[in-house]
C-alpha cells in the first residue's frame, strides 16, 4: 500500500507555493493557427482539490496499515504460544493450523487492500485529468488554439541520469513564455473547485501577438 500511494504522495508534495494568474481582462478571439503549451505535472502538484484526494486517501492507508498492524501483532502473539507444546502434540498441530489459516487470511487481506488502493488512486488521476483536460480544450477553443503540447518546466539534475535522458528525450525543445498556459488552466481547476484563491503572483501581461495566452510565472530556473 505504501508502494501506490507514493507515487501520488511524491506527485503532490513536489508542488512550490501554488499560484494564480490574473486573467481578468477579456481578449479577443486571435486569428490564424495557435499553439500552446501546458506543464500536467505542475498542474498536479498544485491542484487544490487533488491534494486533499490524496491527502484522504493517505489516511485511508495509514488506518488500514494500522489494523493490519494490529492483526499481525496477534499472530506474533499466538506464535509465541508454540513453545508451551510439544511439537508432536495435538495442541501443537492445532495451533500450527490456526497459525498458517490467519497468516494466509491476512496476506490476502494486504492484496486485496492493496489493489483498492491502486484503484482508488488510479481513478483519482483519471477523474482529475480529464478535469483538466476539459479546461484546455475550453480555453483553446475560446482563443483559436489549434495545438497544446505537454511539457515538464522542472529543473534538471545534472546527477540523475534518468532526468537527463528525460531532458534530452523531450519533444518541446524551446518555447516562448508566452504561449505557457498553465498558470490559466490551473486557475481554472482551483475556481472550478470553489477553493480559495492562492495569492497572485506578479505575471506581465499577456503578449500582444498572443491574445489568449498569458505568461506563468512559474517557481523554476528561467529559460
Amino acid at each position: 500500500m505504501k508502494n501506490s500511494l507514493s507515487v501520488a504522495t511524491l506527485v503532490a508534495v513536489l508542488a512550490a507555493v501554488p499560484f494564480a494568474a490574473n486573467t481578468a481582462h477579456a481578449q479577443p478571439r486571435p486569428s490564424g493557427s495557435q499553439v500552446a503549451i501546458v506543464d500536467l505535472t505542475y498542474i498536479f502538484a498544485n491542484h487544490i482539490r487533488f491534494k486533499a484526494l490524496v491527502e484522504d486517501m493517505r489516511k485511508d492507508v495509514e488506518a488500514a496499515e494500522s489494523d493490519l498492524k494490529t492483526a499481525k501483532e496477534a499472530i506474533e502473539k499466538l506464535a509465541e504460544r508454540a513453545d508451551d507444546y510439544n511439537k508432536s502434540s495435538p495442541e501443537f498441530k492445532d495451533l500450527e493450523e490456526d497459525l498458517a489459516k490467519r497468516q494466509a487470511d491476512l496476506q490476502v487481506q494486504v492484496n486485496i487492500q492493496k489493489r483498492n488502493f491502486m484503484e482508488q488512486e488510479a481513478k483519482i488521476y483519471l477523474s482529475i485529468y480529464r478535469e483538466v483536460l476539459d479546461h484546455v480544450k475550453n480555453h483553446a477553443e475560446k482563443y483559436g488554439i489549434s495545438l497544446v503540447l505537454r511539457f515538464n518546466g522542472d529543473p534538471v539534475d545534472g546527477d540523475d541520469l534518468q532526468g537527463v535522458m528525460r531532458e534530452l528525450n523531450r519533444q518541446v525543445v524551446y518555447y516562448h513564455r508566452a504561449i505557457d498556459i498553465t498558470p490559466i488552466v490551473l486557475e481554472a481547476c482551483n475556481a472550478a473547485a470553489g477553493a480559495a484563491r492562492a495569492p497572485t503572483r506578479q505575471s506581465p501581461p499577456p503578449a500582444a501577438s498572443n491574445p489568449g495566452l498569458r505568461q506563468g510565472v512559474l517557481p523554476r530556473t528561467s529559460r
